[in-house]
């Protein structure tokens, strides 16, 4: 089939296992290899484990099953899934994972018993092709499915975790050939008349006839499905084009990068920040989006994404789209307005509906970055409303809303009683920074005063002597035998060290509280030279955030997980921008790979692909809401960027080996450009960057 060849041959459709040899204990990526169209309703991938969560990892031989998911993470847990498997001799059946084909729209899996199956998605429904296979059995907790004239349907019920605890994703499969159907206790078995044939399914959230429409609607064979999802895709991956040769020099003998391995991961980087948030409505029949509501158990008009977590996402995917993918944003923004309508608060961790996971609200930093840079301007009243009303109320509920609100508005600080109280304080102020940037938008000075002086918290718990945020009792003295290196509450997922430099809005007062940039500078060569200490805290045992941590042995520069994300920047803060850009040089270079332990830690919903995408840009979004970036140092030899305005902007590497770290000089349009931070609307306008990087640090580069 010449679309499979012409998937394969393109580097940009990479290895979907990359990041996938993870566990409870060490992340590499803790991903999935889904297979899809970007944001789709359903993903399909492999199950090699009976383990709830981590059910896949690429070094297993046995395959249990194609496995249709919902999975954001392991963390989250997966809901309304369900398996489908051949029915061979050997319950436990080999596969061989070297010539199995992984790929965001194609899976090929080939049997060592000489049986294949090929397999391809669209948005709602999907197809699976066998070969030399009898029979195969369809499973799952909650399942419930009969055969109905020459199709089977029914619907499966189970979740890690809903309001509406009978959701039901309806089910619709029929084979092109004729076959037998039965079941065996929880087990449907299904024997086609011919070994080879193809299975169409089809599912929905919404009803029985909703799911028939959407079978209706899908594509019919695998060269039909396989077309479909590689236009997908490729509008997401034509957004951006690398040149990244090969030394035409004897230099090559000296490194030992791939370029061509580096410009597949970038791709891999791409594919993974389009597969999440997951789309969560539907098309009626008259093409108008709908979803279920889950907490009014109804079908409601409108979108509605799902499977994203707004702490993970706000820091770095949601800028990357406000750059390439403002359609789709501007659709995410109208889902998450839709969930203050139908539960009264904004949310925090959909999957599907509310979990109530991570500190803070910062979906307003989401909000607030958007409305900045003038995308969704049009549901800006709507949202300053909904983010005011969420901000000055408790829900019965804690997962809803600001843990606490009340009490911190009278404390100006969440009490070291509460769980994570310094990380929900200063979360807490920063969603209090992004309300008042969107009131000022709305031309409310008054209210934007108002919440701005609330952001300012967070000095509450800054602490003069040891130069820490740290927690505080209700009568406001500071918590006893602190130990900077201890994980977990009062802190997330870390410690002093990792979130106590986290006031992207105030970082100026924070360098004022320590007394001068040199201190602060201190402090920041403390973080990175520091061993990799830690004390497990408040966990009582070791997570892998902490391994990862240790074993990267980057100080305690935790790059593995979010609350770090920002620290190799805060130097340009300072004026000490040439160890800003051997730190993020030495991440891109050293900590990211196209392997199956390709990531140095979670790969959350796309926020640690966006980081590597940004920084490759030679970009970093500091402060979401602020519509400015931090400038850092492109990574590749060429790069071009279709820009969300139609605009293609060119960033050029210049003298690009790994070895050289620092920045001799940056033009922008042809002009020198001597600032370490670029407004969005400049950055938008600007034709062409150009780094030329050397191998000690140029004052010249730099103002001043």
């Amino acid at each position: 089939m010449k679309i499979i060849y012409e998937i394969l041959k393109d580097i940009r459709y990479t290895d979907t296992r990359i990041g996938s040899a993870s566990t409870r204990e060490f992340s590499s990526g803790n991903t999935l290899p889904l297979c899809g169209i970007p944001h789709g309703n359903n993903y399909l991938t492999l199950m090699t484990r009976n383990d709830s969560s981590f059910f896949f990892h690429p070094d297993d031989e046995n395959l249990i099953s194609l496995r249709l998911t919902h999975q954001p993470s392991p963390w989250m847990g997966d809901f309304s899934h369900f398996q489908i498997a051949p029915v061979f001799d050997k319950e436990e059946t080999l596969y061989d994972k070297n010539k199995s084909i992984f790929r965001p729209n194609f899976l090929e899996v080939s049997y060592k018993n000489s049986s294949k199956l090929r397999a391809s998605m669209d948005n709602s429904s999907g197809i699976i092709n066998f070969k030399k296979v009898s029979s195969f059995k369809i499973f799952a907790d909650g399942l419930v499915l009969d055969k109905s004239s020459d199709s089977i349907e029914g619907y499966v019920i189970n979740y890690a975790g809903c309001e509406d605890k009978n959701l039901k994703m309806y089910i619709k499969i029929g084979l092109d050939v004729d076959f037998d159907f039965k079941k065996d206790e929880n087990i449907y078995y299904v024997k086609p008349s011919s070994e080879d044939f193809s299975l169409i399914f089809a599912t929905s959230f919404i009803s029985e006839g909703q799911a028939q429409l959407n079978y209706k609607r899908s594509p019919k064979d695998l060269e039909e499905f396989l077309k479909k999802s590689k236009i997908a895709w490729d509008k997401y991956f034509d957004k951006f084009s690398l040149v990244h040769k090969d030394y035409e020099d004897k230099f090559s003998k000296f490194t030992p990068y791939k370029k061509i391995d580096q410009v597949k991961f970038f791709y891999h980087a791409v594919y993974r920040v389009f597969l999440f948030p997951m789309k969560f409505y539907e098309k009626d029949i008259d093409l108008n989006p709908i979803y279920y509501d889950t907490k009014s158990k109804s079908v409601k008009s409108g979108k509605f994404y799902t499977n994203i977590g707004f702490w993970d996402g706000q820091k770095t995917l949601f800028p990357l789209l406000s750059l390439v993918a403002v359609d789709d944003l501007e659709k995410i923004l109208e889902g998450i307005l839709n969930f203050y309508r139908d539960t009264g608060f904004l949310p925090k961790w959909l999957s599907p509906d509310e979990r109530g996971l991570m500190p803070g609200t910062l979906v307003d930093n989401v909000i607030a970055d958007c409305l900045t840079k003038g995308i969704g301007s049009h549901m800006k009243e709507d949202f300053l409303k909904a983010m005011v009303d969420a901000a000055e109320k408790e829900s019965a509920d804690d997962k809803y809303g600001r843990f606490k609100a009340k009490t911190y508005r009278k404390y100006g600080y969440v009490p070291s009683s509460f769980h994570e109280s310094v990380n929900q304080s200063l979360d807490n102020s920063l969603a209090d920074y992004s309300i008042g940037r969107v009131a000022e938008l709305c031309g409310k000075n008054d209210l934007a005063e108002k919440y701005y002086k609330y952001s300012r918290n967070w000095e509450k718990l800054f602490d003069p002597e040891t130069k820490f945020l740290r927690a505080k009792d209700e009568n406001g003295n500071f918590i006893k035998n602190f130990d900077h290196f201890a994980r977990g509450s009062p802190y997330t997922e870390g410690s002093a060290y990792q979130n106590s430099y986290n006031t992207y809005h105030d970082f100026p007062i924070l360098i004022e509280l320590f007394g001068s940039k040199g201190a602060f500078e201190k402090r920041l060569d403390e973080i990175a030279n520091a061993d990799s200490t830690y004390h497990v805290g408040s966990y009582g045992y070791d997570i892998h955030e902490m391994v990862e941590m240790h074993d990267a042995h980057l100080g305690q520069i935790a790059i593995s997980n979010q609350p770090s994300f920002h620290l190799p920047y805060l130097y340009n803060l300072i004026g000490k921008f040439h160890k800003t850009e051997l730190i993020v040089k030495t991440l891109m270079r050293d900590y990211f790979s196209y392997s199956f332990d390709g990531f140095p830690g979670d790969e959350d919903n796309g926020s640690m692909a966006a980081w590597y995408i940004l920084s490759a840009m030679g970009i970093y979004p500091l402060c979401p809401g602020s519509g400015t970036y931090q400038i850092g140092l492109g990574f590749f030899d060429k790069m071009k960027v279709k820009l969300f305005n139609g605009n293609s902007l060119e960033i050029e590497s210049k003298e690009n080996y790994p070895h050289k770290n620092f920045l001799e000089s940056l033009n922008i349009d042809g002009k020198p450009f001597k600032s370490k931070e670029i407004s969005h609307q400049d950055l938008i306008k600007a034709k062409k960057i150009s780094f030329k990087l050397s191998l000690l640090p140029s004052e010249d580069a730099y103002a001043g």
